[in-house]
């Protein structure tokens, strides 16, 4: 007789054949043949009541082995095999199944939250990252002739004669001007632009569809030259109409970063000294400064000193003999006129520039420069004119080859001194909400950004935050053009529910501005763990779980609790199942 071994499995329901000739003694030839094999009949691995023959089909579905016995020759046993139930799964159909296999909760945003502060040693305050910031630091013309060195330098500045950009017709700004506005573009340069009349030794700036009607003074002084009749109406009319076509053609364009009024006076600088009678009236000074103030309501414009009623409009003001009758206690000198006038605090609303006075370029960074009443400190007036870019030809192409050595390591220090500049002091990130299906998190980030420079930045300016090497996953509404210098301010950006590479890998903060030409970026005087030389400033955060043996990103997953229930890394360090409970 042979037994013959029935298993239940998992999910499906076993029944043993029913025998022809069954034994149904409790003590028959089966039991014996087990009871050889050393098994006793009330073992947990052999249940007796499976001997029954009339036992039901699903009687037959348990965790032992059922044993039956068939007609064999007499005497013949075969051996009893046995099965550890521990590993046979009970039959409890496919709806038992389908329960095991939920028994976690359906995964759902996380409840926890968790912020992250950087350490304050990350930030390390370089100015020399901004170098090639925009709209601050010397310039040259480029129409005297290429930089023989490469000085930095973001602005040119172009000085033109009336009669290139004026006829009988009105503007020719398509022949005089945009040619030169579009090579400087090229070089990523903003263009500060002035248009003279009268430029002492040079030929006569005046349309000349003008100069019948319009008289001119003849002098000897700065080389010769001569002074049109600024108060004739034809020469009024002209000069309104050029203003009002310029701002009509290139208010915001960000190739012009700064328009000096000019027109008037020598050299456009809205005098004639020593020869006083020679200049405009008050009556076509104010024409002159209101039609410029109409016609531009974005791009900065300067004039040269405050004259009329410019301090009631928006025009700042450029020294052309900067350092040389800048500071002191003479009236006319540059910035005692303008505090004298009232307008001392100007330059938080409005642009300060000029040109280094040319006798003070070669002498005023050496070893030996010697400070006087006309050879001031340079760092000095820039603190307190608050300049943010100047005229300094020498630097480019002094002796054929420009600033060298000492001098030019003193001249970038004072570059990079003018103007604007941005610090990250502090930077925090808040994230909640974890979906792990998804595979993204809410998050917030907020930064502390410092205005440490001697001028503000004049032109529409926002922060945004980055994906490393991405675009913008957050832009701040705040207007950086009005923090002032010593100011600072705390910036939120509320990025949403985004991937958790984003949060898991550096950010990198930008600051845009549309005056800004491409290839231009305004950097933060930052540099942080991950930050390149001249590239943004990142900013990142220490984020995951820590286990035994490793360090896993928020959202990863490490093992699990229960079958069907992972444990993730949450944002708060804590591994948790779907159903928030904290994992071992």
């Amino acid at each position: 007789m042979i037994l013959m071994l029935v298993v239940a499995g998992c999910g499906q329901n076993s029944v043993a054949p029913t025998p022809t000739d069954t034994n149904t003694d409790e003590g028959g030839p089966a039991v014996d043949a087990l009871q050889d094999q050393g098994l006793a009949v009330d073992s947990p691995i052999v249940d007796s009541g499976a001997l029954q023959p009339d036992a039901p089909p699903e009687d037959t579905a348990t965790d032992t082995v059922d044993a039956v016995e068939e007609d064999t020759p007499s005497g013949d046993t075969e051996a009893v095999e046995t099965i550890d139930a521990s590993f046979v799964e009970p039959d409890s159909g496919p709806e038992d199944t389908a329960d095991a296999v939920e028994e976690c909760a359906p995964c759902v945003p996380s409840a926890a939250s968790a912020q992250f502060s950087m350490e304050p040693d990350a930030f390390a305050v370089t100015p020399n990252r901004t170098r090639h910031n925009p709209l601050k630091g010397f310039m040259t013309s480029y129409i005297w002739g290429s930089p023989a060195n490469d000085f930095p330098d973001s602005m040119e500045f172009l000085y033109l004669p009336m009669a290139d950009v004026w006829g009988p017709d009105g503007e020719t700004f398509s022949s005089g001007l945009e040619p030169l506005l579009e090579a400087a573009a090229s070089r990523g340069h903003h263009v500060v632009l002035r248009v003279y009349i009268d430029y002492p030794a040079k030929a006569y700036g005046l349309p000349p569809y003008l100069t019948d009607a319009v008289s001119c003074q003849p002098y000897t002084d700065h080389g010769g030259g001569c002074s049109p009749d600024y108060d004739h109406p034809l020469l009024v009319e002209a000069m309104v109409g050029l203003l009002t076509a310029l701002g009509a053609h290139y208010d915001g364009d960000p190739r012009l970063g700064a328009l000096q009024i000019g027109l008037l006076g020598y050299w456009g600088e809205w005098h004639t000294h020593p020869n006083t009678d020679s200049f405009a009236s008050n009556y076509t000074q104010t024409a002159i400064l209101n039609a410029a103030h109409t016609a531009f309501s974005i791009t900065q414009i300067q004039v040269r000193r405050p004259a009329a009623n410019s301090l009631d409009l928006r025009i700042g003001f450029h020294d052309d003999s900067f350092a040389f009758s800048t500071l002191g206690d003479t009236p006319w000198f540059f910035l005692p006129s303008l505090v004298s006038a009232g307008g001392g605090e100007r330059w938080e609303e409005v642009m300060i520039g000029g040109e280094l006075r040319p006798e003070l370029q070669s002498i005023c960074f050496q070893d030996d420069y010697t400070l006087g009443t006309n050879a001031q400190d340079i760092t000095l007036c820039i603190e307190q004119t608050h300049a943010s870019y100047l005229l300094n030809y020498k630097a480019f192409n002094e002796a054929g080859v420009g600033y060298q050595g000492i001098e030019r390591l003193r001249a970038e220090e004072a570059a990079i001194h003018m103007g604007y500049q941005f610090e990250l002091n502090a930077a925090s990130l808040k994230l909640w909400g974890l979906d792990h299906d998804d595979e993204t998190v809410e998050a917030e980030v907020t930064l502390t950004l410092a205005q440490s420079g001697v001028a503000p930045f004049y032109y529409d300016l926002h922060a945004a935050v980055h994906a490393e090497g991405s675009g913008p996953v957050g832009t701040s509404t705040e207007n950086l053009k009005t923090l002032l210098p010593g100011s600072t301010k705390d910036l939120t950006f509320s990025l949403g529910r985004v991937p958790l590479a984003v949060v898991n890998n550096p950010m990198e903060v930008h600051l845009t501005a549309p005056i800004l030409q491409p290839g231009q970026r305004v950097l933060l005087a930052t540099h942080t763990p991950g930050t390149e030389e001249d590239g943004p400033t990142h900013i990142g955060w220490e984020l995951g779980c820590n286990t035994a043996e490793e360090t896993l990103p928020i959202g990863a997953q490490s093992g699990a609790m229960e079958p069907g229930c992972p444990c993730i890394c949450d944002v708060d360090g804590v591994l948790r199942t779907c159903d928030g409970s904290v994992c071992p």
